[in-house]
């Protein structure tokens, strides 16, 4: 999982020694700056009034920052640049083989306290304070927002660079059109559309990467595409932040967005730069399940600190006082009151994982109760503790309602309810837009190369099962298949079976009929559900040719897809949480598309197939089908 970090050992000290008191907090940093002390301290006297106070509080905001450097982190840089930009961004075997070389080479920790120029500092306070001051947008901009959203030198533990101008430099275009507005998220989406312009690959896990980097070369994943955008709205004076789900209800990892400050409302509004641009219509929902939001700040939130008095039974994700609790901004404020089990540690809110059951708050105990505030709506959450290494349950499973009524799973072994199971992850956006991509596919057989063409199938809709099976009848003579598409402009498919069976288990062998077509069209046939193939919308489409003298029955199109769909001929185990943990409901050996197991009521769910794979979450039984968090959540 990605979570953003911090060195625990600084702040717990800084902790431990510091007052109440606001300029004891500038104390610390001076201190901590050593024989840099000096610089610092011209940063200070530089500038007087609100200026001085935006300086003072970049200053303590320094506390614990850090540059991670070294030769690794620099050679692991010229790899990303070797990438064609704007074609591929796949490595080979060679160039994976020199990155995780490369990442073993030693790297150093440079605080910014200790090193950082007053000179880099002075001009990123000016160059920030200028934009707050021209921008109509910021007229009424407190100085604590301008110090929150728009006077950070930095994002996370990346090498400092100068920033500011090299963005406004690639992003001049913009510029007039901003002049022309007053409302910071009418210039967010101005911005937003010109970045969205600049393809961004979220395939590769990097390093945190420079401002200047991501510019040059725009690869990494959620967290450098949000990394660019805060560079890019800050350059230009629009307030800009980013919010976390520490844990994700929908796949147990973490996921990052930002959200623009509107200077009209006083409401943040979550954007992306692709999907959902900036708009002040409404608060974009991004389809994701979230459980609890937090927002990346720039100061210390030392109160954050105080709430976890158990600093090291809990992982560092949640300690980290740069996070601000802001789930109420996006549902509503509210309260569920928990029974569970005695327990003298502390009770924390829990998401489901494969692995472990996470945290990702805090309750307050009555007595033998937990009290959790400000949750998603419609999401199942467990109440843990930490019980030696890792974190239990101590209660039952749980979720609010919109209106505010607590509903807990407890399950009725006595009263049994018919389910009907086909995958073991939810359906997400993501996947819909994958297995979407076939629509308008049309499939032929014919008995050479060039046709004559028979028409056998086309998809219609998206296909409810990864396996789109297509029978054929048994009256026609054919060695060949065509698949081509008229509606999408790539079309995105991840393998083509034949068999000779309606289950896809006795698979006929296929060769790739126009090898001069250019692409990894062995995707299409290497028996990995996982790779997959996009080719360009048009007649001629994609040729097999059928290398077997078998009858065939049917043909499978398996669209691009994560592969958690229930798979003839493997393996599966379906648990239920009862009070005593997660009991059994019995395996069963796929003999179709879909598993039926007769499940407790009220229970919640969990599929494990036990022959390959480890994406899994949790369901219950909905009008005998499932229905996982991103279906719940769903009736909000």
């Amino acid at each position: 999982m990605i979570f953003h970090k911090f060195i625990l050992a600084v702040f717990i000290l800084f902790f431990i020694g510091c007052s109440s008191s606001k300029d004891s907090l500038l104390e610390d940093a001076i201190d901590m700056a050593g024989e840099n002390s000096c610089e610092i301290e011209k940063v200070i006297n530089a500038f007087d009034g609100e200026k001085q106070d935006a300086a003072k509080y970049l200053i303590e905001s320094m506390i614990g920052r850090y540059s991670i450097t070294g030769d690794g982190i620099d050679s692991i840089e010229s790899q990303y640049r070797l990438l064609p930009n704007g074609k591929s961004w796949q490595f080979d075997s060679i160039q994976l083989a020199k990155i995780k070389d490369y990442d073993k080479l030693p790297k150093k920790k440079l605080f910014d306290l200790e090193n950082i120029k007053s000179e880099y500092l002075i001009d990123n306070i000016n160059d920030a304070w200028k934009y707050r001051e021209t921008m109509k947008w910021n007229n009424n901009l407190s100085t604590d927002k301008f110090c929150e959203l728009l006077l950070p030198y930095r994002s996370g533990d990346e090498n400092i660079t100068v920033w500011r101008k090299a963005y406004r430099q690639k992003f001049n275009h913009v510029l007039k059109n901003l002049n022309k507005t007053d409302n910071s998220v009418t210039a967010a989406t101005i911005i937003s559309k010109a970045i969205g312009k600049m393809r961004f690959n979220q395939q590769l896990r990097t390093p945190h990467r420079t401002a200047l980097d991501l510019l040059e070369v725009p690869v990494g994943y959620c967290r450098d595409d949000c990394d660019r955008t805060l560079y890019a709205m800050r350059a230009f004076g629009v307030p800009v932040a980013t919010d976390i789900i520490l844990v994700s209800p929908d796949h147990g990892n973490s996921h990052l967005w930002n959200v623009v400050y509107d200077n009209d409302d006083d409401i943040y509004r979550m954007f992306d730069n692709y999907r959902y641009p900036p708009t002040r219509d409404t608060i974009h929902d991004d389809l994701r399940s979230k459980g609890k939001v937090y927002r990346i700040t720039n100061s210390l939130n030392i109160d954050r600190l105080k709430k976890y008095p158990e600093i090291d039974e809990i992982p560092d994700y949640l300690k980290d006082p740069r996070l601000q609790d802001v789930t109420s901004e996006y549902f509503g404020a509210n309260e569920v009151k928990i029974q569970v089990v005695e327990t003298s540690g502390n009770v924390y809110l829990g998401i489901f994982t494969p692995d472990e059951i996470l945290p990702v708050d805090i309750a307050t105990k009555v007595k033998n109760y937990a009290i959790f505030k400000n949750i998603e709506p419609n999401i199942i959450f467990f109440p843990i503790t930490k019980n030696e290494a890792e974190f239990q349950p101590c209660g039952m499973p749980f979720m609010i309602t919109p209106q505010n009524k607590m509903i807990q799973f407890i399950p009725d072994e006595d009263n049994r309810n018919n389910i009907i199971i086909d995958r073991k992850m939810p359906v997400t956006f993501n996947l819909k837009e994958k297995m979407s991509s076939v629509i308008g596919s049309k499939i032929q057989i014919g008995i050479s190369e060039k046709g004559p063409w028979i028409d056998l199938d086309s998809i219609e809709n998206m296909p409810t099962h990864n396996f789109y099976r297509i029978q054929v009848p048994s009256n026609i003579d054919f060695k060949y298949i065509r698949i081509s598409s008229s509606l999408k402009e790539k079309p995105e498919i991840g393998e083509i079976i034949v068999s000779s069976d309606s289950l896809g288990i006795n698979k006929l062998p296929t060769s790739y009929a126009n090898k001069k077509k250019k692409g990894k069209w062995e995707n299409l046939i290497d028996g990995n559900i996982l790779s997959w193939y996009h080719y360009v919308a048009g007649k001629k489409g994609i040729i097999l040719k059928i290398d077997s003298d078998k009858e065939v029955n049917s043909i499978f199109v398996v669209p691009r897809n994560d592969d958690n769909y229930v798979v003839p001929g493997e393996e599966y185990e379906l648990f239920y949480f009862a009070e005593d943990g997660w009991k059994s409901l019995g395996r069963k050996v796929a003999e179709g598309f879909s598993l039926s197991y007769d499940v407790p009521q009220n229970s919640v769910l969990w599929l494990r197939n036990l022959t390959k794979g480890n994406e899994e979450q949790i369901f219950i039984c909905r009008n005998g089908r499932q229905a996982f968090n991103a279906d719940l959540r769903l009736n909000n």
